[in-house]
Parts: structure tokens; C-alpha cells; sequence
């Protein structure tokens, strides 16, 4: 938007930074009848924000910025398109500039629609507008000299309440990127978690795989000692010897028996192990996988916030004038988020939980002393939602019964209460 005092840079030396647009001779008035076009610094005040803002992407801006000898270092996207806005006050070389790319990169659009009459301009306006395609229709109309009053107000309307909608989204976009955030660090810990216990069943699995080892010679040495013995049972001698070999061979046995049993245990244990560390695999595998669908998923997220366009402190905002807002129901984990909503837009924030155990006093307090009554119907019981309509009749309240509750349709809800105010 145009920034008053901002006419006397036609008249005096802006030498900043080393070589900033530099000023011309003062522009002689001119009709709007008598020109085919309106030049850039001649546009309707309404368009200067939204023109820069639109039709021009942060790194066109940079560019111009460099071509007329302006320093970027160090300044602010915020800096820059004041820097834009400011220089359209008058005719200086970047606004010169400024006109001359904007009419070279639209001349597709400046072909097409700028012959027709203004009614017919106005439709392909709305349609245009619907669809998203917006810049090249925006510059059409700012250069245009046949516009009313309510045309420029009527286009300039459309391009403010999409920013209303912009700026909801971004929010919401800001807080799905700080949720996953945190669920990446979440996944990331597990993921070392993962690591660090692959470690360790690899570790025991070798030494368990050593003692299996150690046992199998072992038996494999009283297997020996077991065909020795036999052998020399088979040469029978006196009655004590024999018994002496039985009872020593009997003993054998059970010891070979008890290593038998040992090694079986070991085996079965070995199979354990090595069946969660096959699952512990598979899930490692499985939270890389996730990690990097996340990873993308912040990238794209990050893309688009950065993609957003964002306008100057000097443009109108949703201000909620310190309203009380009653949210009854609700999801309650996103308690917090409604907060910000309403305060960070200048609203007094109040939630009641919508159960109705505790009786309807408490609820009826609320309400007596609430501006706007938000209530979404798919949280809250039929009871509850009869109660609140009937106790807003009583006492004069806005109540809105809303089908969702989420941050989108209580962000709407809020719009349209303020629109409805200001026609009122």
C-alpha cells in the first residue's frame, strides 16, 4: 500500500546504499483520458501494494533492485517491497523500470484483454480470479484509465480477502511443519534407539555363537571318551571293574545328557535372538522409509510457506477489536492452537469443554458474557448444542454452529462475523 509522505521523492536525492533509483524531472499531470495506459507510478494507490506483491516474485525484485544500483544486502523481504511500493509514488528510474518489465512480462495478457470494454474486462476479471490467474489480470486493471471508483474497489476487495485466506492457510501450514518437526525428532531418537540395539543382539549372537561352539566340542570330546568307554566295555573283566564302568558310564551319560539339554537351550535362545533382530531390521527399515517420506514432506511444506505472498505493515488487517470468543467443544488438544488464532488476531480466547455434568450455570456465564458464540456440532452432543442455541437466544448472543472444528472452519467462522459487523 502507499506510504504517506512518500510523493516528495520525485524532489529530493535518495543516495543510499551508493546508487539508489535516482529522481527525473517531475512528472507533468496528465488526464487519464488523454494516455492509451496508466504508467506504473500513475496507478490507482489501491494496486501499488498488490502489484508489487503479485506481479512481481521476490527474486524479480532483487534483480531490478541490482540493475538500478541498489544494495539488497542484508534487507528484508519485508524491506524490499516497501523499497517497491515507496517508488511508485512518482516517476524514478525504478519505477521506469518497474513499468517496463511489468509490461514486457504481461504483454500476453495486455494483448488480450486490454481492447475490451469495461464490462467485458470486468467479467474475465471474476473468472479469471476464480481460477487463480490473477497477476497479468491485476496489471491490466491497474493500467487501465476507463475504471470506476467501484471497479478499483470491487477487484481491490477480491485480492484483500484472498490475503485473509492466505494468511489462515500459512498458519495452518506453519503448524503442521512444527508437529512433523517434531515427530522427525521422535523418529530419529528411535531410529539411534534402533541402531545402538542392533549393536548390541549382534554382539551377543557372536558370543553366543562362540559358546555354541565351545559346547559342540565339548561334546564332540565326550562322544570320544563315550566310544572309548564302550570299547573297553566290551572286553568284560572282573565283576568291580564292570560295575565301576557302568556307575562312571552312567554318569556320563547323565553329564552328556545335562550338555545335550544345554546346547538345545542355547540353540532356541540363538533362533530368539536372531528372530527379533530380523523384526528390529525390518523396522529399522521401515522408520527410514517414514523419516525420509517426512523429510520430503517439511521440504514441500517449507516451499510453500516461502511461496506465500506476504504484504507491508500499511496493508489492512483482521483485527478481532478484543471480542470475546466463546469455543464450545471442540477438539481439546488443539485448545492451544485456538488460543493463537483468536489472540494473536486481538481476541479475548474462552473454552468450555461442552459437557454438560457439571450443569448449565457455568456454561450460561460464559455465554452472558461472550461477543461471538462458536459451537461445531460434529464434537458436541444434541443436548449441548440445544442448549447453547437456546441460551444465545436468551441472552442476545452470536452463536454459530459450525460442522467442523477444525482451525480452517473456526478462522472462517471469525471472517464472516467480522464482515457481517462491518455491514452492520
Amino acid at each position: 500500500m502507499e506510504i504517506p509522505g512518500s510523493n516528495i521523492m520525485s524532489h529530493i536525492d535518495l543516495n543510499q546504499d551508493g546508487n539508489p533509483f535516482l529522481p527525473v524531472e517531475p512528472v507533468k499531470a496528465e488526464c487519464a483520458e488523454n494516455i492509451s495506459r496508466r504508467r506504473a507510478w500513475m496507478i490507482h494507490s489501491h494496486f501499488k501494494c498488490p502489484v508489487v506483491g503479485t506481479c512481481l516474485s521476490l527474486e524479480e525484485q532483487k534483480r531490478i533492485l541490482k540493475k538500478v544500483g541498489y544494495s539488497i544486502k542484508n534487507r528484508s523481504a519485508h524491506e524490499i517491497h516497501g523499497i517497491f511500493v515507496r517508488s511508485l509514488s512518482d516517476n524514478n528510474r525504478l519505477s521506469t523500470r518497474v513499468d517496463a518489465y511489468l509490461h514486457r512480462k504481461f504483454k500476453h495478457e495486455i494483448l488480450k484483454f486490454s481492447g475490451l470494454d469495461r464490462s467485458l474486462f470486468l467479467d474475465a476479471w471474476k473468472t479469471h480470479f476464480q481460477k487463480g490467474e490473477i497477476a497479468g489480470f491485476l496489471w491490466v486493471a491497474a493500467t487501465r484509465t476507463d475504471l470506476k471508483e467501484k471497479d478499483i474497489g470491487s477487484i481491490f476487495g477480491d485480492i484483500h480477502m484472498q490475503l485473509y485466506l492466505n494468511a489462515g492457510h500459512n498458519i495452518k501450514l506453519r503448524q503442521r511443519l512444527s508437529s512433523q518437526r517434531e515427530v522427525n525428532l521422535k523418529l530419529n531418537k528411535k531410529f539411534k534407539e534402533s541402531i545402538q540395539t542392533r549393536r548390541t543382539l549382534k554382539k551377543e549372537n557372536e558370543r553366543l555363537e562362540r559358546e555354541q561352539a565351545e559346547l559342540r566340542r565339548q561334546y564332540a570330546f565326550l562322544e570320544k571318551d563315550k566310544l572309548a568307554i564302550e570299547k573297553e566295555l566290551s572286553n568284560p573283566r572282573e565283576n568291580t571293574r564292570m560295575l565301576e564302568l557302568e556307575a562312571e558310564n552312567q554318569q556320563l551319560h547323565d553329564e552328556l545328557a545335562n550338555l545335550t539339554g544345554e546346547i538345545w537351550n542355547y540353540q532356541r535362545g540363538q533362533e530368539t535372538l536372531q528372530s527379533k533382530n530380523n523384526k528390529l531390521l525390518s523396522k529399522f527399515e521401515s522408520q527410514r522409509e517414514m523419516n525420509d517420506h517426512l523429510k520430503e514432506e517439511m521440504e514441500r511444506i517449507v516451499i510453500r510457506i516461502s511461496a506465500l505472498n506476504r504484504c507491508d505493515e500499511t496493508c489492512p488487517s483482521f483485527d478481532l477489536c478484543r471480542k470475546r470468543i466463546l469455543i464450545v467443544g471442540g477438539i481439546d488438544r488443539m485448545e492451544s492452537l485456538y488460543r493463537q488464532l483468536i489472540e494473536e488476531n486481538g481476541g479475548i480466547f474462552e473454552h468450555y469443554d461442552g459437557h454438560m455434568k457439571g450443569g448449565k450455570r457455568a456454561l450460561e456465564n460464559r455465554i452472558r458474557r461472550a461477543d461471538i458464540v462458536l459451537c461445531p456440532v460434529n464434537i458436541n452432543s444434541h443436548n449441548a448444542c440445544s442448549v447453547v442455541k437456546k441460551m444465545g437466544k436468551k441472552h442476545r448472543k452470536s452463536v454459530q454452529m459450525l460442522a467442523g472444528s477444525g482451525l480452517g472452519t473456526i478462522s472462517q467462522a471469525l471472517l464472516e462475523s467480522q464482515k457481517g459487523a462491518s455491514i452492520h
